[in-house]
């Protein structure tokens, strides 16, 4: 995604780099065997938020590389995504998006959320919004992240590895 140089950061709100990162997040992911079907990435968030409205403007601003969803909205039990975002920090709904989506890397807000078994989380570095990667919570899944993201993240300190 690219920035007019003419724009700060700080022009931006903390939801639209949010939804910016979430966007980049399937880029900088190696889904091995999980490649997006005729090159679309799938966004699912899980419920209306001020960061799942603005992802799903960058979504339709790219309909050649990303579909959005939002799995409250839906019933269908096939859908597969790539990324989920929720704003919940509840422990058993994680556990629920983790079984529902098994293949798909889980995002959300704060260190509360990795804490509860979330992979990624945003947080405040220096009043910037930073990646915060629980690599305890990635152990298992289908995909790796890449050296990219790792540079640009926060990792936590807490996961014991």
């Amino acid at each position: 995604m690219m920035v007019s140089l003419g724009v700060r950061a700080s022009d931006f709100r903390d939801e639209d780099l949010k939804a910016v990162y979430l966007f980049r997040f399937a880029f900088l992911t190696d889904w091995k065997d999980r490649q997006p079907q005729n090159g679309r990435y799938q966004f699912c968030v899980d419920g209306k938020s001020a960061v799942s409205e603005r992802l799903q403007d960058v979504v339709a601003q790219k309909p050649e590389q990303a579909n959005f969803h939002d799995i409250t909205q839906s019933d269908d039990i096939d859908l597969s995504c790539h990324i989920v975002y929720t704003s919940e920090n509840a422990e058993q709904r994680i556990a629920v998006l983790r079984t529902r989506f098994p293949e798909a890397l889980i995002v959300g807000d704060g260190v509360n959320f990795t804490v509860a078994g979330g992979m990624i989380a945003f947080i405040k570095v220096n009043n910037r919004v930073k990646p915060l990667i629980n690599r305890a919570n990635l152990l298992g899944v289908p995909f790796t992240l890449r050296s990219q993201l790792f540079s640009i993240a926060v990792i936590d300190e807490e996961d014991n590895l």
